[in-house]
């Protein structure tokens, strides 16, 4: 119950520090940072600073929401700094000073050393959650702190209008060294989601070079059968063509050459080593010569 306690009586300080917008509408408090989608939510209160003692992001609220009309909320989070305790990462739904109803990310937040470190991990949907001491009433008269349930919290206040939801990290007075990191993403609340990261683009490849590295890797008889109609004829057009086209070309060489080991490891070598590859590397342009003779007779007719 340790880890409990303060959240109990702690307010959350949105005012100490002017908020950051982010695109997506969400703001940032505290030692909060966020970078490429992902928030790094800091409590340390080992230093001489006060600003990052505790840190969080505030989502964006439609007008007059309810608890009862929350569907989802959820979120994505990653302990790179000790442990989840001291109540700490928790979603804050306020309701006015010092009235919170709390949801711990935490599937197990009485006991300490729940979380895996330096993992994500998905908290699932919150909503309707009734894991013990997962939500804490204990701030909104008559409330509890470790017998709540979702549904318990809805009969208690969910007609009231939410003022905030935030998602806080403070917990580092629990630990030893006075620090405590939390990585947050893919918040979701209803049908929104933020802090979503940015896909990273495929990396480019030189298609001639990594024509050539295949050819290579197969042998000439092999590589030829992979990608022209005869096994004896030059591949390499076929092959820089198909991957200078392709949406992931780095993905597209990498299947290759899995599928080229794979067929390797079974001793096959020539133009069966590149019918192998060709039926096993999953590449829409690879074809083996009997399926590439088929598609010229139907160009033919």
């Amino acid at each position: 119950m340790r880890k409990l306690l303060f959240a109990a009586v702690a307010a959350l300080a949105l005012a100490a520090t002017a908020p950051a917008l982010a695109a997506d509408g969400s703001t940032t408090f505290g030692g909060a940072t966020v970078t490429d989608g992902v928030a790094t939510l800091v409590s340390n209160t080992a230093n001489t600073s006060t600003t990052d003692d505790f840190s969080g992001v505030t989502l964006p609220l439609p007008s007059g929401l309810t608890l009862a009309q929350i569907t989802q909320l959820a979120a994505e989070f990653n302990v790179t700094d000790d442990d989840c305790s001291g109540a700490s990462p928790r979603f804050a739904i306020n309701y006015g000073e010092n009235r919170n109803v709390f949801v711990y990310l935490d599937p197990t937040p009485a006991v300490a050393g729940g979380c895996t470190v330096n993992t994500w991990i998905s908290t699932g949907n919150l909503v309707g959650t009734t894991d013990p001491c997962r939500v804490d009433t204990s701030q909104i008269a008559p409330g509890t702190q470790c017998t709540a349930t979702w549904a318990s919290a809805v009969a208690l206040i969910g007609s009231e209008p939410i003022t905030s939801i935030s998602l806080v990290v403070d917990g580092s007075w629990a630990f030893a060294d006075k620090e405590q990191t939390i990585l947050v993403r893919n918040v979701k609340l209803n049908d929104k989601t933020f802090l979503v990261p940015t896909t990273p683009k495929p990396a480019k490849v030189n298609p001639a070079k990594v024509c050539k590295a295949q050819k290579a890797a197969l042998g000439t008889a092999a590589f030829n059968e992979l990608w022209h109609i005869n096994a004896q004829s030059n591949g390499i057009g076929k092959c820089v063509s198909a991957t200078a086209k392709a949406r992931n070309s780095a993905a597209q060489q990498a299947s290759i050459m899995n599928a080229a080991k794979t067929c390797k490891a079974k001793g096959l070598k020539g133009e069966k080593l590149g019918q192998c590859v060709a039926a096993t590397d999953r590449v829409a342009a690879t074809k083996t010569e009997a399926q590439e003779r088929k598609d010229a007779r139907k160009r033919g007719r």
